[in-house]
């Protein structure tokens, strides 16, 4: 009982797609003929007299479709027989040649309405077409459309469920038809042994794919073999993106050794594979003796700080590969200290750019890293951040005045200061005709002239920084602004020129050469008595005030500067004149009293000698 009713399943799906190929035959013989028939109508024409009963308006002329409106309408009434609403993206791809349907659910109906549309088009190149769940149906009218049609190159697939029959069918097709450059079939539910139907189609010695994508399938170790083995086989691919399968260490030697034999591949994605530390050193072993591979991904494949430096050594010396992707590995901070130790020791590796972007690096990857600079100026990191706060800081401030210090004014100005010469003077020297300006030429042929070590790369920014009109002459208060946003540019980031800096704050004026008056320093102790003073600071004091000395009286009488005097004027008092009455007789009792201090200060003087 369960052999004949397996039996009649299998006689009943084969009707069934029997009659489903039948549908699709007819379809595409009925636009045929229609296309056949419209080129082929000759022109009826009606004598003048012609008396007819039909009315024009009733029963209107046909009229022939021009050819490249002729995809359009033919999608727009396939859509309507499905009852489905026609896609713009759909409409205004078959002009612009680009077919973007990603993501718009279309299903099988919608894939089969396309189908229809694009039996004929000759203007579209690129099908994109991934996350709409096209099925098998679908996908028999799409590869049944792509071998009528050889003006479509780009073929994306993705996320559409084809598996098995859609693995079969898809790799069929691309056997027959030549003109299909890439194509993207990542994430269709395909099994490890539909890998075959890969492997006999990249096998194939008319195969032409330049990029091929079925990643994120499950082809398991199984399925590594065969594409290992179909990478040594192919010569056309340059693009091939493996990633998401599984393939595990089994998997990673098939595929290092179709490497070894391959001669064309640029480009691999084998990331998130599970290849390990051993797994990850075979790859790249193998594209190191290829010598052809540029991009490798290895992210994501559990490879370790020592897997890491197995990997860089066995691609030391290989000078083709310019990117490598280690992204996604456990290397801890020791992974990046060590990749970057392992190119130091290694100078002729051609790498040019290293990314682990998900991993910060310590402290001491900075003097390793500014070492490569050195030797690489190209060289290029690509991570996680840094543990420390400090060396965001420090790196930032680094780069900063790297990028101060290479610029060419500075060696222009180095240049000025080496010669003691003024800014004036290198403009005079360059202004070769006197005409006050300096022209693009005159300023190369001056640069050239004094030997200051620029590439035409940096002779060019100089020239178009100092060029502030863009009249293509640098007069002198142009070279001028230059030196000062440049002062100000070193200023700012707070870096001290090699030969001094000018940044600082200049007095506002300068002093004077026979000026050698130096003010009196302050004094804590307080000015010696006299003798007789004292005596007078003995007596009782009087009504009158206190004496003063003769000194504090020229002070008094000197008059008084404009910047001391106060602003508003002192109001008039009738007292004022009984007080200067009594400051003359002060100063007269003053003039006495210094007359006989003075002499007996003498006098004692007298007696201690």
């Amino acid at each position: 009982m369960i052999s004949e009713n397996s039996a009649v399943q299998k006689s009943g799906k084969r009707a069934k797609a029997k009659k489903v190929s039948k549908e699709i035959e007819a379809e595409m013989n009925a636009i045929k003929e229609v296309t056949i028939a419209n080129n082929l109508t000759a022109e009826v024409l009606e004598p003048e007299d012609y008396d007819t009963d039909l009315e024009e308006e009733k029963y209107p002329k046909c009229y022939t479709v021009p050819l490249e409106e002729r995809p359009r309408v033919i999608y727009t009434k396939a859509c309507h027989k499905f009852n489905l609403t026609p896609s713009s993206s759909c409409l205004r791809g078959m002009t612009t040649g680009i077919v973007n349907l990603n993501h718009q659910n279309l299903g099988p109906d919608g894939a089969k309405a396309v189908a229809l549309g694009l039996v004929l088009c000759e203007t579209v190149s690129e099908l994109h077409m991934s996350g709409n769940n096209i099925g098998h149906s679908g996908t028999k009218y799409i590869i049944d459309m792509l071998r009528e049609n050889e003006n479509i190159a780009v073929v994306n697939l993705a996320d559409n469920n084809l598996q098995s029959d859609g693995a079969r069918l898809l790799c069929e097709m691309l056997n027959e038809n030549d003109a299909i450059l890439s194509v993207n079939v990542s994430g269709n539910n395909f099994k490890p042994t539909d890998a075959h139907s890969f492997y006999t189609m990249m096998s194939y010695y008319r195969c032409t794919l330049k990029e091929l994508d079925i990643s994120n399938n499950n082809f398991g170790e199984y399925g590594g073999k065969l594409i290992g083995e179909a990478i040594g086989n192919n010569d056309t691919i340059e693009t091939l993106n493996i990633s998401w399968n599984g393939f595990g260490f089994n998997g990673a030697k098939a595929i290092a050794k179709g490497l070894e034999e391959n001669t064309c591949l640029k480009s691999l994605d084998i990331s998130w594979n599970g290849l390990e530390d051993h797994g990850s050193e075979l790859i790249a072993t193998a594209t190191s003796i290829n010598d052809v591979m540029i991009n490798l991904n290895l992210s994501a494949n559990r490879i370790g700080p020592k897997g890491l430096g197995l990997v860089l050594k066995a691609i030391s010396n290989n000078k083709s590969i310019k990117s490598l992707n280690v992204s996604r590995n456990p290397i801890t901070f020791e992974g990046p200290v060590i990749a970057v130790q392992t190119i130091l020791e290694h100078p002729e590796c051609g790498l040019e750019s290293i990314e682990f972007r998900d991993m910060c690096v310590p402290r001491q990857f900075l003097p390793i890293l500014m070492k490569i600079h050195e030797g690489k100026p190209q060289f290029r990191v690509k991570h996680g951040g840094y543990v420390n706060a400090s060396d965001v800081l420090h790196h930032s401030m680094e780069q900063r005045m790297e990028h101060v210090l290479n610029d060419p004014m500075m060696r222009l100005l180095q240049y000025v200061h080496d010669r003691k010469l003024r800014l004036a003077d290198l403009f005079f020297q360059f202004d070769t005709d006197r005409n006050m300006t300096i022209s693009d030429s005159e300023f190369v042929a001056g640069i050239r002239r004094a030997g200051i070590p620029m590439t035409d790369t940096q002779i060019q920014e100089l020239v178009d920084k100092l060029d502030v009109d863009g009249d293509g002459e640098i007069d002198f208060g142009e070279l001028k602004l230059g030196e000062k946003k440049y002062l100000q540019r070193i200023q700012k980031v707070g870096v001290e020129l090699p030969f001094g800096s000018k940044t600082g704050k200049q007095s506002s004026r300068p002093a004077s050469k026979t000026s050698n008056v130096r003010s009196r320093p302050a004094s804590n102790t307080s000015r010696p008595v006299s003798s007789t003073s004292a005596q007078t600071m003995d007596r009782p004091m009087s009504n009158t005030s206190r004496p003063v000395s003769r000194r504090s009286v020229q002070i008094m009488d000197r008059p008084m500067s404009n910047s001391s005097k106060k602003t508003e004027r002192p109001k008039t008092d009738p007292t004022t004149v009984s007080l200067s009455k009594e400051m003359s007789d002060l100063k007269t009792d003053l003039e006495d009293l210094t007359d006989s201090s003075s002499s007996g200060e003498s006098e004692e003087e007298g007696d201690n000698t």
